[in-house]
Order: C-alpha cells, then sequence, then structure tokens
C-alpha cells in the first residue's frame, strides 16, 4: 500500500491542476432555439449535422454539442447524421416560448470501425478515447482469412501471437514483451476467460462469433481487476444490426501437405421498429496432424472443433435495452505420435477433449439523457478430459472443470452543463468475480480443490474539458481472496490534442497479480519423456507493476490523394516481486516451482503509419523495438533476459485494388532474434538459445462477384508464409523437449475459400 502513496499524489495533482485549464467562456444570449446532442454516456456529440425538413437549415454541432436552429415555433422533420452514429430521424417540436429542446440521445453504430468501449468502458469513436486502443475490425478479420482470435491478432504493434508446444498446440499472446499471463482476455468486457479456458483459448474462440478485438497496453486494473499488468485484449462479440446471411469457408494446407479445413455460417434478424433482434452462428474445424522433420512426432497437433452460439437482445421501451449473449464449444486436439492408438499405447500423447460453455446478460436503461446505470452477469463453465503423458503411462489421464461467475453493476453520470468547465463523465461500479477449479491427475499425484474470489469497486472522472484536452482519473480497490490487505489500482489518462493534425495521449496506471493457479500450469509438457509439473511456492506473494505510456500521433488529409497517419509510442512497464521458477530435483517429473525473485522492466517504442490513397491503396506499417530484463538472473539458465522476448519485430500489410472488386492483399511479419529455453532430454543439458531472424511473407489474391437478389460472392486463394520461414531446429524421438518451439505459427501453407451472403 505504502509503495501506492506516490501514484495517488501524482493523480490527485494532475486532477487538481486541471481544473484551471478552459479556454470556452459562457455562452451569450443568441437567436433561435437551442438543441443538445449527447451520445449514449451523456457526452457531446461536436460535429453533428442536424437537417431541418422543410425549412431549408442545416446546422452543426459545437464541442458541447449544441446548436442553434433559427425557425419559427412549429413541429418539425429532423435528421440527425455523425461519423460513429446511427443516422436518427425524429419529430421537434418548438413552442413560441421555448428557447431550449430536451437534449438528444444518439446510438453508436456497433458494426462502425470507429468504436471502442474498451479503454473507458464506455463507447467511445477510436479518434476521440484518450486511451490508446488498437483495434482489429471484423473486415480485418476476414482479410486475414483468420480461423479463430490467434489469427486476428497478427499484425497488431505490440502483439506477438506464439505457440509453446510442440504436441498441443498451446498458445500464447505477449504485449510489449511480456508473457501471455500478464495479459487479460476479456469477452464484451468481461473477465470469464479464466485460466483453463485460456489455455487453448486463443485458437478455441472462432472467428464467426467476433465482431472486433480491442487491445489496450499497459495495467488494466484500474478498471478490469488483476491479470491486466500487460493489458487487455477485448473480444466484442457480433451482434445483430441488419438482415443477412452467410456461409464461409477456409481450406489450407500446412507445408503443401496437411489440410487444414474451416466452415461457418451466421445469421441475423432485426425487425422494422430496430427495438427487437436476433445473431446465430456456427461452425466446424478440421486439422490433421503435422510433422515437421519425419521422426514421428508431430509439430502441430491435430485439431476437431464445434461452435455455436446466438446473441439477442430486446428494447422494452426507448430507454433500455437488454442483450443476451450464449456461446458453446467443443475441442477435441491430440499430439505425439501413434495417433491410429489409444493415447496410452503412444510414447508421446497429448490430448485433451474440451467442452465450453458461456453466457452473459446485460440490462441499461437510462433514467435521463445524462444519467444510466448497466448490470451485467457473465457465467462461463469449462471442463476438459486429458491425457498428459510418455513411455505408455496408462494413468496419465486427467478431469479438470472451471466454472466461472461475474457480476458487475455501474453507473455512469454526465454533467454536460458546466458552462466554461466542459463537461464531465462519472463512472462508479462494483464487480464481483467467483473461480472453482477442480483439476484431478492421479498418476502425478496431482488433486487440486481450490476456489478465488475477487471483490473490487472502480470509480473514474472522464473530463470533457474543452476541444483541446480530456483527462480520465480513476481508481479501483479490490479485495482477493489470495491476498491479505486490499490492493488499490489508481489510473491517469490525458488526451491533449494542440491542433487538428496532432493528437498526444498519456498513461500511468497500476496493477497486480494474484499468487493463484495459471493457464501454464494446467497444461503438462512432456520433457525427456517425463511431464513437466508447475507448482506454487508456500510463501509466493502477488506481483505489483507499475507501467506508463506516451503517444505522440498525427493525422493528414491529403487534397485529391488520401490520409496519412504517423504515431510513436514510448512504453515503460516495472513488475515488483516477478514471478519466476526454479528447477526441484523429484524423480519421474521435472518439477518447476514458482517464486518471488527481484523485479522485471520493460521498456521500448513503437512506430506505426498508415496511408490511404483513394480508394486503391492501404498501406499499414508497425515496428516495436524493447528491451525486456530481471534484475536477477534466471535461475535455472542464469540468463538476465525476459525469454522469448525479441528485441525487434513488425510488420508491413499493404491492400492494392487495381479494379472494382478486386483485392491484392500482402503481408510481411518480421521477428527478430529471441532467447529461448530449452531443456534436456533429446539434448544432454538445459541451454539458452538464441533464435534466427523471421521473415513471414503472405499473399492472398480476391474478387467478389455481385450476384442477383442482393446476393454476393468472395472468393480468394493465396500463400501464406511463402518463404518457409520456420525453426528448423525441432528436438526428435521421445526424449524431446515438446515446449522447445517458437517463431512462426505455420509453414509455407496454401490457402483458400469463399464467402456467400445474402
Amino acid at each position: 500500500m505504502k509503495k501506492q502513496k506516490p501514484m495517488f499524489r501524482f493523480t490527485l495533482f494532475i486532477f487538481l491542476a486541471l481544473v484551471f485549464l478552459s479556454t470556452a467562456g459562457p455562452a451569450g444570449a443568441e437567436e433561435g432555439y437551442l438543441l443538445q446532442i449527447l451520445d449514449p454516456n451523456g457526452m457531446p456529440v461536436e460535429g453533428a449535422r442536424i437537417e431541418v425538413e422543410g425549412a431549408d437549415v442545416t446546422v452543426q454541432t459545437d464541442t458541447n454539442g449544441k446548436a442553434r436552429i433559427a425557425v419559427v415555433p412549429g413541429t418539425y422533420n429532423i435528421e440527425i447524421s455523425a461519423k460513429g452514429f446511427e443516422p436518427l430521424a425524429q419529430n421537434l417540436r418548438i413552442k413560441a416560448d421555448q428557447a431550449e429542446e430536451e437534449p438528444i440521445r444518439m446510438s453508436l453504430a456497433f458494426t462502425t470501425d470507429d468504436v471502442v468501449v474498451t479503454g473507458t468502458m464506455t463507447g467511445r469513436l477510436l479518434d476521440d478515447t484518450p486511451v490508446k486502443t488498437e483495434l482489429v475490425t471484423r473486415e480485418d478479420i476476414e482479410r486475414k482469412t483468420a480461423i479463430s482470435l490467434a489469427g486476428a491478432l497478427s499484425q497488431v504493434e505490440g502483439v506477438r501471437v506464439e505457440a509453446n508446444c510442440q504436441n498441443c498446440g498451446f498458445t500464447g499472446v505477449r504485449i510489449n514483451g511480456l508473457d501471455s499471463k500478464y495479459t487479460q482476455i476479456l469477452m464484451d468486457s468481461m473477465p470469464v476467460v479464466s485460466g483453463l479456458a485460456s489455455v487453448y483459448g486463443l485458437e478455441q474462440i472462432p472467428q464467426e462469433m467476433i465482431e472486433r478485438v480491442e487491445v489496450v497496453k499497459g495495467g488494466g486494473s484500474a478498471l478490469y481487476g488483476g491479470n491486466a499488468v500487460a493489458g487487455v485484449i477485448n473480444v466484442i462479440s457480433r451482434r445483430p444490426t441488419r438482415n443477412q446471411a452467410s456461409v464461409s469457408g477456409n481450406y489450407l494446407l500446412i507445408d503443401m501437405d496437411q489440410p487444414w479445413l474451416n466452415i461457418s455460417a451466421s445469421g441475423s434478424v432485426v425487425n422494422e421498429e430496430r427495438d427487437m433482434g436476433a445473431f446465430v452462428f456456427g461452425g466446424t474445424q478440421y486439422r490433421n496432424a503435422w510433422d515437421a522433420n519425419d521422426d514421428g512426432f508431430s509439430e502441430i497437433g491435430r485439431l476437431r472443433l464445434l461452435d455455436a452460439g446466438a446473441n439477442v437482445f430486446f428494447d422494452p421501451f426507448d430507454d433500455a435495452s437488454l442483450q443476451i449473449n450464449t456461446h458453446f464449444i467443443q475441442e477435441k486436439r491430440r499430439g505425439g505420435d501413434s495417433f491410429e492408438k489409444p493415447e496410452h499405447q503412444a510414447e508421446i500423447a497429448e490430448s485433451i477433449n474440451t467442452r465450453r460453455y458461456g453466457a452473459d446478460m446485460r440490462w441499461k436503461h437510462w433514467l435521463s439523457s445524462s444519467l444510466n446505470y448497466e448490470v451485467n452477469y457473465g457465467f462461463a463453465y469449462t471442463e476438459r478430459d486429458s491425457y498428459y503423458g510418455a513411455g505408455m503411462d496408462p494413468n496419465a489421464y486427467g478431469f479438470t472443470k472451471n466454472p466461472v461467475h461475474v457480476v458487475r453493476g455501474a453507473l455512469n453520470n454526465n454533467f454536460s452543463e458546466m458552462g466554461r468547465y466542459g463537461s464531465l463523465l462519472l463512472t462508479a461500479g462494483l464487480q464481483y468475480e467467483y473461480e472453482e477449479l477442480k483439476d484431478t491427475f492421479p498418476s502425478y499425484d496431482r488433486f487440486t480443490d481450490v476456489d478465488y474470489s475477487d471483490f473490487g469497486g472502480f470509480i473514474q472522472a472522464d473530463w470533457l474539458v474543452n476541444d483541446w484536452i480530456e483527462p480520465i482519473v480513476g481508481v479501483r480497490v479490490d479485495k482477493h481472496s489470495e491476498i491479505d490487505d486490499p490492493i488499490a489500482s489508481p489510473r491517469l489518462a490525458l488526451k491533449i490534442k494542440p491542433t487538428d493534425r496532432v493528437t498526444l495521449r498519456t498513461s500511468a496506471s497500476t496493477g497486480f497479480r494474484a499468487p493463484q493457479i495459471f493457464d501454464e500450469d494446467l497444461h503438462i509438457t512432456i520433457v525427456g519423456g517425463e511431464p513437466t509439473l508447475i507448482e506454487n511456492s508456500p510463501d509466493l506473494k502477488e506481483e505489483s507493476s507499475y507501467s506508463f505510456s506516451q503517444e505522440v500521433a498525427t493525422d493528414w488529409v491529403l487534397p485529391d490523394t488520401g490520409t496519412f497517419r504517423f504515431a510513436v509510442t514510448g512504453f515503460y512497464t516495472r513488475i515488483n516481486d516477478t514471478f519466476t521458477f526454479e528447477e526441484i530435483e523429484t524423480p519421474g517429473a521435472l518439477v518447476l516451482r514458482r517464486i518471488n525473485q527481484g523485479h522485471t522492466e520493460v521498456y521500448g517504442a513503437e512506430f506505426q503509419m498508415n496511408f490511404n490513397c483513394r480508394d486503391w491503396l492501404t498501406a499499414d506499417f508497425g515496428w516495436t523495438l524493447e528491451s525486456a530484463k530481471r534484475s536477477e538472473p534466471d535461475p535455472i539458465f542464469n540468463s538476465d533476459d525476459v525469454f522469448r522476448t525479441p528485441e525487434a519485430y513488425g510488420f508491413l500489410a499493404t491492400i492494392v485494388r487495381p479494379m472494382d472488386r478486386l483485392e491484392i492483399i500482402n503481408s510481411l511479419e518480421l521477428t527478430g532474434p529471441m532467447k529461448v529455453e530449452h531443456f534436456a532430454g533429446f539434448i544432454p543439458e538445459d541451454r539458452l538459445e538464441e533464435s534466427d531472424w523471421f521473415y513471414v511473407w503472405d499473399s492472398k489474391v480476391s474478387y467478389t462477384f455481385d450476384l442477383k437478389h442482393n446476393r454476393n460472392l468472395k472468393v480468394y486463394v493465396g500463400v501464406d508464409n511463402i518463404l518457409d520461414s520456420f525453426q528448423d531446429d525441432f528436438d526428435e524421438g521421445p526424449d524431446r523437449d515438446a515446449g522447445y518451439v517458437y517463431g512462426p505459427m505455420v509453414p509455407r501453407t496454401f490457402v483458400t475459400g469463399f464467402k456467400f451472403g445474402i
């Protein structure tokens, strides 16, 4: 607690100092009727266009969301439009003695590329949010031909998806060099992706259920609780917005040899009043195992997956909405050898049958144009039957189940009538999480039966001082069942826009991670024909973190050419009492004990460029330079490097449209050298390896056919990893280290597919 007092003083000083910043004076008396346009949070909508039919009057709102309409008293039809919002048409009745109308609230356009919710827990336009947010849109997902969340996260600045096991394909995501356990994955802003669910979750969350993905880097504990030290990945599910249906398919040949097939379908229906709708989806995946070095053991495991779900909404009256989302996922994956035999007759087998059921319900009610509340309940139940074993062990079967419950309530009150002091959105809420974990592996004498709970309260002030400065100050206090004392996590974000072309975003935050069971504990890697087990030290205490980032971005509109954006972001994170591992001597297994050791510092810079040239060219460039060091050497490999963290990596992606409906898509992802741990088994003793540079070039061509009756067919063909830049030093045989895997997810792979929509 004492360590966080300087942060409290700093944020309090900034908050009080900003009280004196203002440029807007009190409005003088003007003729006409005053109309104010607000967003769903009660914040003013600047630049909204208001057209008054029959009066030949068109006006735009100012920074306070207000506009004066010079018309005689009467009843008029008005049309309101604004970037990122659903168009609105309604009647406006003006009386002779009336000087001001009641505020009008607009709805955000859910499928627009410009709306994000993660950084502030309220819907904001991407360009306006004070918190830097990386956005992967539905269009991006389809252009990448992503099959799951893992593929959707490619080509995002500062984000790397990595494979961690040759047998089963255990995947993780790193943000700014920090391991996947420091990243919180959310489903529709709810932390229901538990440690068990995230073991294979990046590949289990199918593309057909994803509308967009939002990535916020740095400590997120001030909003979402623990485990958000590196950042937050928020998966926003698809919702009904119009009547439509589609079916799509992807067919891949891994190494031009082993098939990987994905078929999915979705559809939605919305009534004419747009107050009720439903979206349904379903899909299946089929992937064969692939052996890179012909030793009879897989490098990419076999996969079978089924998924289905539905999202519905109902607005019982104008100022309230009820949404219910559900999904079901069943996945079977297996790696190792002897796939035609039962697991216990193979030299190595990792076999996992996972079933996941998830649902959430959210109720939002606007009590007035400036006051609303939201109540959410999320539930997820994950269970798996598994076999992690070697040497034809008949007892290496296990069973795990993991229910999670999350309840959250939040109140938003907007003080939009603050005169020269702008408007203030105050958000306050409570959140309760409960997780139960039962994990049984009799062969390894592992019987886990634990439960965790976390109760948190948060408050956040989002102050739109004027059109060029907007600070956010917030704090969350958590009481976690594994930590004796409550933990306070303050947070500060600041957006300054000194000119129309320049935006500065500053962020400072704290975070923590409780000493509980994580995803890597629930995955058993086979090393040297023996299982690798992870256990927590009895005196393990929580990690605490401090994060800071500064973005400087410039946006240009090039006349008769297009748009250009360039941004540089510096970042720094320090983690105290870092979790690390020490090796424990035990017969029959490799046991790694998690301990606290010193601190870890990660710092660096991200460079981002985007260029759009009319309708024929789009180019995106991202490059990250970073350093990740421990204060004390790793106990096993005697190195102060954070493993699997390259000092440089990035991408260049282009879309060329030489003619209508034709797209040529190319991307080049580069990953610099990194230190990779390599345990003894196939090799005689433990050693630390250094990887080579990887250059992954993907290329695809797509064409969309416009068919009759509003139907369309899109087809594409291409090759991923054309240069076959892939790991070439895999271990071999039953004594291999299955965790010694790094670099690109797939070798050279042929890709083709289609999407048919109505």
